[in-house]
C-alpha cells in the first residue's frame, strides 16, 4: 500500500480443485482458507484504523468504507469456501466414524482401533502442509484471543480482604481498617475479671477475588462473627480449670448459647460466668490505687454528692475533688476482701496531716523561721500568727517572743476543690523614678513626689482547696485608676564614712546592723527600752535614718561607746555598746552610713547593739520602724 492508491491485498482462497482439475484435500482447503481469512481481517482492521487516526479526515473514512465494500464480495466468497470446507470435513468425519464402526463389527475393537490409527498416521504424513498451515494461522489467533480474555476477566474482577480467624475464613471486608475497628469493638464489649490485660482477637488477612456468594462485612458484623469464633473456642472445662486455679478469666458480653450451666462451673448463674469462690464487687480507687472493695456503691455516691452540695453558693462554677476517685468498674474478688461503704467514707474523711504550730523563741526572726520550715517569707506571712489572744497581721513587722505561728493547717485525705467566678479590686504598683543630686550625701534620698498605687477591677476564676486559694485564672482586668510614679532624688556627695549598699530591711528605717539577729525585744518583764541585736565583734553599725549626730562618745551611764542621731521626723535613734565609733559629733549622716562597730562596752554581757527609737523623750518599739527582712 503506497500513497493514494493503497489497497489491501486479499489472498485468493484455495479452490477445491487445482488448475489441472484434480480434487484438493478438503481438510487442507478448510484450514488454509479459515486461517487466511482471520489473518486478513486482523491486518485489514489494524491498517485502516492506523490510517484513519493519522489522517482524521472525512476522505479517510470514505476510503475505508469503499475498501470494505470492494472486498466484501471477496470475503464472502472466501467465507463460502470455508463453510464448504467445514461441511466437507464434517462429512469426512462421519465417513471415518462409519468405517471405524464397521471395522469393530468385523475385526473387533482392538483391531479397529489399530486400523484407524494407521489411517490417521498415513493421513498426517500425506498432508503435512495442511497441519503446518493450521499451526501457522491458528496458534497466533488463539494467543490473541487468550490475551484479550485474560485482560477482560482481570479488569472486571472485584477484590476484597479475606479475614481468617482460628484457621478458617470468617468473612470478607473492604479494607484492613474494618478489622481494626472490629477488634476495638470486641475490646469495648469485654468484661475483665482479676486482670488488667485487654482481650485482642488476632486475624490473618489476605487478598481474594470476590464471587457472587461473598458478602462484604462492616466492622460491627465482623465483630459479631469474630466474637462468636472466640467464644466457640473456649470450652467449659477450660473455664472451670481457670476458675479453680484463680487465673485471670475473660468473659465477653456474647452469650455462650447455653454451653455453660450452673453444673459446669461453680458459681455460674444463668449465662453469666462467675469465678469459683468469688463475688461481684466494685473496687474504690483513689488516684489509681485501690483503697477497698464494696458490694454496693449507693452510700458512697450519696456521700460524695452531699460533700459537693455544700459548695453551691453564688459564684461557684465548678466543684470537684483534689484526687481522682472511681468506683464504677465491676470485678470479682474473694468475699473476705469486701468492706463496708462506711469504712471507705471514713478513709476519705480522715485527716492525713495534723496542723503544725511554732512558738517564737528569743533570737528568732521571720527569716530563720521561714528557713527552718522550708518555706518562703511570703508563705510565712500568710500563716496565722497569734499573740496574747490577738492575730498578728504581718509577722515581718511584728515578731514578738511567745507568739504562735500555725506553720501548716490540717490536711484531709480527700479535699474539695471549688472554683469561683470572682470580681475584686487589685492594686497596681507604682514606678520609682530616681535622679542623682550632688547636694545630697551618698545614701541620702529626698522624695519629691510620693508614689500612688493604682487600682484595677479584676474578674478571675479562683480555685480553692480546703479554703485556701491555690490557682487564679484572670478573665478580664479594667484599670480604675492609674498609678502615680514616685520621684526620688539620690545623693552623690561623699560622706565621711562609707554608706551601705544593702536594702536595709523592709522597715521605714534602715536595719542598723550588717546582719545579726534579735537577742532581746522591746518591753518584756524587765521593761527593756530598746532592741538588742546580737552580732560578732566588729560588725558594722549603720544609721537607721539620715540626721545630725548629737552625741558621739563613751557614756558612763551603762551605754558604753554610744552614738545618738537626731532626725527631721522628730525622732532620735541611739546606738550603744559599740567597740569603736566611726563619725564625730555634729556630722550629718545619711541613712545607711557607717557609724561604728559592734562591741560589748558599758553594761553588756556579750557583743551586740542596743538600739533605741525615742520620740519627745518617750521610748518606742524599734520594730515599729525597722525590720531585718
Amino acid at each position: 500500500m503506497n500513497g493514494k492508491n493503497r489497497k489491501f491485498d486479499f489472498v485468493p482462497p484455495v479452490s477445491l480443485k487445482d488448475e489441472n482439475g484434480k480434487k484438493n484435500n478438503i481438510v487442507e482447503v478448510s484450514v488454509v482458507n479459515t486461517g487466511a481469512l482471520v489473518a486478513y481481517i486482523i491486518k485489514y482492521s489494524a491498517c485502516k484504523i492506523a490510517y484513519s487516526v493519522k489522517h482524521g479526515t472525512e476522505k479517510a473514512r470514505k476510503t475505508l468504507r469503499l475498501s470494505v465494500m470492494k472486498n466484501a464480495a471477496k470475503a464472502k466468497e472466501k467465507m463460502l469456501l470455508t463453510v464448504a470446507g467445514v461441511a466437507c470435513a464434517a462429512k469426512s468425519f462421519v465417513e471415518f466414524n462409519a468405517r471405524f464402526v464397521s471395522n469393530v463389527k468385523k475385526d473387533g475393537f482392538s483391531s479397529a482401533v489399530k486400523t484407524q490409527c494407521r489411517e490417521i498416521l498415513n493421513s498426517v504424513k500425506e498432508n503435512k502442509a495442511v497441519f503446518g498451515s493450521f499451526v501457522n494461522y491458528a496458534v497466533p489467533v488463539a494467543s490473541v484471543a487468550l490475551l484479550v480474555g485474560i485482560v477482560y476477566n482481570t479488569a472486571s474482577t472485584s477484590y476484597g480482604i479475606a479475614v481468617e480467624c482460628n484457621g478458617k475464613e470468617i468473612g470478607v471486608v473492604a479494607a484492613e481498617s474494618v478489622v481494626n475497628e472490629a477488634q476495638k469493638a470486641i475490646a469495648d464489649r469485654s468484661v475483665y475479671y482479676d486482670t488488667a490485660d485487654e482481650i485482642f482477637v488476632t486475624a490473618n488477612l489476605s487478598i481474594k477475588p470476590l464471587n457472587a456468594h461473598d458478602e462484604v462485612m462492616d466492622e460491627n458484623t465482623l465483630a459479631d462473627v469474630m466474637e462468636e469464633e472466640l467464644t466457640g473456642t473456649v470450652t467449659v472445662a477450660e473455664l472451670a480449670a481457670d476458675a479453680a486455679e484463680g487465673a485471670a478469666v475473660v468473659q465477653t458480653l456474647a452469650s455462650y448459647d447455653g454451653a455453660v450451666t450452673e453444673t459446669d462451673v461453680a458459681g455460674e448463674t444463668g449465662d453469666e460466668f462467675v469465678p469459683d469462690g468469688k463475688v461481684r464487687a466494685y473496687p474504690v480507687t483513689v488516684d489509681g490505687e485501690v483503697i477497698g472493695y464494696v458490694d454496693e456503691t449507693d452510700e458512697l455516691a450519696e456521700f460524695l454528692e452531699e460533700e459537693k452540695s455544700k459548695y453551691t453558693e453564688e459564684g461557684v462554677v465548678d466543684v470537684d475533688f483534689d484526687k481522682e476517685l472511681e468506683y464504677d468498674y465491676e470485678q470479682y474478688v474473694q468475699e473476705s476482701e469486701l468492706v463496708e461503704q462506711q469504712e471507705i467514707i471514713d478513709t476519705l474523711t480522715s485527716i492525713v496531716a495534723e496542723p503544725v504550730y511554732y512558738e517564737i523563741q528569743n533570737g528568732d526572726s521571720p527569716w530563720n523561721i521561714a528557713r527552718d520550715n522550708d518555706m518562703s517569707l511570703d508563705e510565712l506571712k500568710n500563716c496565722i500568727t497569734t499573740f496574747d489572744g490577738r492575730q498578728i497581721e504581718d509577722i515581718t513587722e511584728e515578731c514578738p517572743v511567745g507568739a504562735v505561728v500555725q506553720i501548716s493547717a490540717e490536711v484531709p485525705y480527700l479535699q474539695v476543690k471549688v472554683t469561683k467566678d470572682e470580681t475584686y479590686i487589685d492594686i497596681i504598683d507604682y514606678e520609682i523614678i530616681k535622679t542623682e543630686d550632688p547636694n545630697l550625701y551618698k545614701g541620702e534620698t529626698v522624695v519629691d513626689v510620693q508614689g500612688v498605687e493604682g487600682e484595677a477591677e479584676v474578674n478571675a476564676l479562683v480555685t480553692y482547696e480546703n479554703g485556701v486559694p491555690v490557682s487564679r485564672e484572670i478573665l478580664s482586668q479594667t484599670v480604675l485608676s492609674a498609678p502615680v510614679a514616685k520621684e526620688v532624688r539620690v545623693g552623690t556627695r561623699e560622706t565621711t564614712t562609707e554608706v551601705s549598699t544593702g536594702s536595709g530591711g523592709s522597715g521605714e528605717y534602715f536595719w542598723p546592723v550588717d546582719g545579726g539577729y534579735i537577742s532581746d525585744y522591746y518591753g518584756g518583764w524587765r521593761n527593756h527600752k530598746g532592741l538588742d541585736i546580737a552580732a560578732p565583734y566588729g560588725t558594722k553599725i549603720y544609721a537607721a535614718e539620715s540626721g545630725t549626730v548629737t552625741s558621739a562618745g563613751n557614756k558612763y551611764n551603762g551605754y558604753g561607746n554610744c552614738v545618738i542621731v537626731s532626725h527631721n521626723d522628730g525622732n532620735v535613734t541611739l546606738y550603744a555598746h559599740m567597740s569603736s565609733i566611726a563619725i564625730n559629733y555634729g556630722d550629718y549622716v545619711v541613712k545607711g552610713q557607717l557609724l561604728g562597730y559592734v562591741g560589748s562596752t558599758g553594761n553588756s554581757t556579750g557583743n551586740h547593739l542596743h538600739f533605741e527609737v525615742r520620740t519627745n523623750g518617750y521610748y518606742n518599739d524599734p520594730l515599729d520602724y525597722v525590720s531585718q527582712y
